[in-house]
């Protein structure tokens, strides 16, 4: 977008003017006496819209031809707002190619194929921004999570290869979820409008985009745990190993619980109690890694990939907690 500047005016009055950028205005056709709405963003910057006139929508289309990287590109264009994602190749698309794209398609919320033939397919996507409340997704998305995680270690404890599996399952509702929280982000940030109707400011989205990745990123690692489950049998864990295992697995258990519970309800309070727990995991984690050198190989390769994912799971609700404190922090009045 082009960028004006103009210089500030003092009129008679007392009151300060600055003059609207013509082409601006020729744009949006406003007439000679219109109203203008001038709000006061947190930054300090101003927004000015005409009164009554909603912000345009990005409603335009996208065409993805011939592309070595189809999927990618149909979560990008998601991503970005496109409502319609055209599909087209110069040879007619491989069964595993359409496989690929309709599992795809499955995972991004109202999101249908609504044309296939041989060369070309279309998308739609069907998703009102204003019609999803973020902190309802995030909270929900915070709940799979962390049944993934639970289940996941339980597998570890337990060899348990049906709960491995349980808990795999869940990582496409996760991805799910975390694809339409950063494209309602995406449509709020670009319209004011929309943020002012779901009530988040542009920080506060900002926040929840972070805290999606965060979770994202955790639900990864706990199916990296349940394929590591399944990729061994259900490996027997020596019950020295299991007892400092299960420590670790209900702290990081409880503070996922708990962070995501400080970060939707700004709990400065509850968010300090997850980050005193950072000493308690620190000393069992380490315990752990001195625990595994004395093991068999198996075992202690095992363990291991299984151990550093829980560390990276960890490390993500501490991260959750930290974003906490600073917003619940209000601005000098």
């Amino acid at each position: 977008m082009p960028s004006h500047k103009r210089v500030l005016q003092l009129t008679g009055g007392g009151s300060y003017a600055i003059t609207l950028p013509k082409s601006w205005v020729k744009r949006l056709d406003i007439a000679e006496g219109a109203t203008l709405n001038v709000e006061v963003l947190e930054d300090g910057s101003l927004l000015i819209t005409p009164e009554g006139r909603q912000l345009a929508r990005d409603t335009s289309e996208i065409v993805i031809e011939d592309s070595p990287v189809v999927v990618r590109d149909i979560v990008g264009s998601y991503l970005m707002g496109f409502n319609i994602i055209k599909l087209k190749s110069s040879k007619p698309f491989k069964s595993e190619t359409i496989n690929e794209i309709r599992k795809c398609v499955r995972r991004l919320a109202g999101a249908e194929i609504i044309e296939e033939l041989p060369n070309s397919m279309e998308i739609q996507i069907l998703l009102d921004p204003e019609a999803v409340t973020p902190d309802k997704v995030l909270r929900r998305m915070g709940s799979l999570v962390n049944s993934m995680v639970s289940d996941s270690l339980a597998s570890v404890m337990n060899s348990d290869l049906n709960l491995a599996e349980k808990s795999l399952q869940r990582d496409e509702e996760v991805d799910r979820h975390y694809f339409t929280l950063v494209r309602i982000v995406r449509f709020a940030i670009r319209d004011p409008e929309i943020a002012k109707k779901i009530g988040l400011s542009p920080l506060r989205l900002m926040d929840f985009r972070l805290v999606a990745k965060f979770l994202e990123d955790s639900g990864d690692h706990a199916a990296s745990v349940s394929m590591e489950v399944l990729k061994n049998k259900g490996l027997q864990i020596p019950e020295n190993l299991l007892s400092i295992f299960k420590q670790l697995g209900d702290i990081v258990t409880k503070v996922g619980i708990e962070s995501i519970e400080a970060f939707l309800s700004e709990d400065v309070s509850l968010a300090l109690k997850v980050l005193e727990k950072r000493n308690e995991y620190s000393k069992l984690y380490e315990t752990m890694l001195s625990s595994l050198s004395y093991t068999p190989d198996n075992i202690r390769n095992y363990m291991t990939k299984i151990v550093l994912n829980i560390e990276r799971i960890n490390e993500n609700n501490i991260d959750i907690a930290e974003l906490t404190a600073p917003i619940t922090i209000r601005s000098p009045q």
